[in-house]
């Protein structure tokens, strides 16, 4: 099925978690990452009560809740629901408990924080009624977009602490399966289409390996009805529209990549930069890059980026320009930023040659930059403190392998690492350099 694939493994831990005595999962990724396609691939066999993600109210909540009860499981007679109403999350989980003595049953409660929202005991409730569960098979599957607050749910002083028979977080398919949704035969396709997308699985398999770039994202973006024309708005939900840390994710999508340089153009507070750049850290917007071999936490050379590739072009491109999109003119906005577009290209290019290296090299890898700025290394493998490899990553054609190799050199050889054993040049197309095809075997 085009939207599951290459999740098998995730799958196999939500059916050991949830066998037929019942278990507690809790499944954590970005909008988009096809959160929903694995609960329902796990659920097709069982019988499951599934409640969107909702904000409303406790009481709402519970009659939404409620009616998906009714229809997958119809009441027994004099029994709660048959007498009446679901009162509270506890009596809910008591009723589901009870009735899962008599068979196996699975709860799913989408967009967890939001019914927390709502209802800050909800995490307590849910423990003391699991703890006592008794000898009822009823799963709970707990998911989320909200990479930070679901993991909050687990972390030591949390209520849940200790109850999860698994932990899921959910990322983006690796570049690697790129081929299994774009489809066709050409690797350079499948790499286009991941640098330019990103790893989301909806965006790869809307991608058509017959077209070029522009008209892909002309198709994809422009018009009324666009397939991923208001693809950003979704993704930026947990957002509220002219926060700080929407103002801070736009202005990172736009080139400021330090500390500096985002206080300086918002006119936020150091203390208000750092709480925006930890909300989107926390929903897995933006990352924060150090260089390679240093400590993470102590370090002072930190650079902001936007995660995903698709959201970086739809904030980068598509936002400043929204009424020409609507209007269906976003063909020549999109032929007019072609340099913004390969900058975004080369990013993705980039993680994927740090992923290359740390696999070849079997060594930590990221990306490098001496104190006093200069040219980036953009992979630096290091394995036991020593450099092993190094490499840059090119979006072009006709790339010279040699003379980027020179140069890579020459840019660490004052440094800790100036000797890597082996120096990798990955670019589209060139001499001496590590192409598409060569990485799809």
């Amino acid at each position: 099925m085009a939207d599951f694939v290459n999740r098998e493994r995730e799958l196999r831990s939500l059916n050991r978690a949830c066998d037929d005595g019942g278990g507690l999962a809790v499944v954590s990724g970005r909008r988009r990452v096809g959160k929903t396609a694995l609960i329902d691939q796990f659920a097709r066999e069982r019988r499951a009560i599934f409640l969107p993600g909702t904000r409303a109210p406790v009481g709402e909540a519970l009659r939404r809740l409620e009616e998906r009860i009714r229809t997958a499981l119809p009441p027994r007679p004099g029994d709660l629901l048959d007498l009446g109403h679901l009162p509270s999350w506890d009596a809910a989980l008591g009723y589901l408990l009870a009735r899962g003595t008599e068979e196996p049953l699975v709860l799913v409660l989408d967009e967890f924080p939001y019914l927390c929202e709502a209802d800050s005991t909800l995490p307590s409730t849910v423990q003391a009624r699991w703890d006592h569960r008794g000898d009822s098979n009823l799963s709970l599957v707990l998911a989320g977009s909200h990479v930070g607050l679901m993991e909050e749910l687990v972390a030591a002083d949390a209520p849940l602490f200790g109850r999860a028979d698994a932990h899921l977080r959910l990322l983006p398919f690796p570049w690697r399966e790129a081929r299994l949704l774009v489809g066709g035969e050409d690797p350079d396709t499948w790499m286009e289409a991941f640098c330019t997308v990103g790893g989301m699985p909806r965006y790869l398999t809307l991608w058509d390996p017959r077209a070029d770039l522009l008209t892909n994202l002309t198709e994809l973006l422009d018009g009324p009805g666009a397939p991923l024309g208001d693809e950003g708005t979704v993704v930026l939900q947990e957002l509220t529209p002219g926060s700080a840390a929407a103002r801070v994710l736009e202005l990172v999508a736009l080139g400021a990549d330090s500390f500096s340089a985002i206080r300086e153009r918002t006119g936020l507070a150091p203390a208000s930069t750092s709480d925006a750049l930890a909300l989107l850290d926390g929903l897995g917007l933006v990352e924060r890059v150090t260089p390679v071999g240093e400590d993470t936490r102590r370090t002072r050379r930190v650079r902001y980026e936007v995660r995903d590739a698709f959201l970086r072009l739809w904030l980068a491109v598509v936002l400043p320009h929204r009424e020409a999109f609507e209007l269906g003119r976003g063909g020549s906005v999109l032929a007019a930023h072609r340099v913004t577009l390969a900058d975004s290209q080369q990013r993705s290019l980039r993680t994927v040659l740090r992923d290359v290296l740390a696999d070849r090299y079997q060594a930590d890898c990221g990306p490098w930059w001496s104190t006093a700025g200069g040219d980036e290394v953009d992979g630096l493998a290091l394995a036991g403190g020593a450099a092993v490899a190094a490499g840059t990553a090119q979006w072009t054609t006709n790339a010279d392998g040699d003379r980027e190799r020179k140069r890579i050199r020459s840019v660490l050889d004052t440094s800790p690492y100036a000797t890597p054993d082996d120096v990798v040049v990955l670019a589209r197309d060139g001499q001496g350099v590590l192409c598409p095809a060569d990485l799809f075997d």
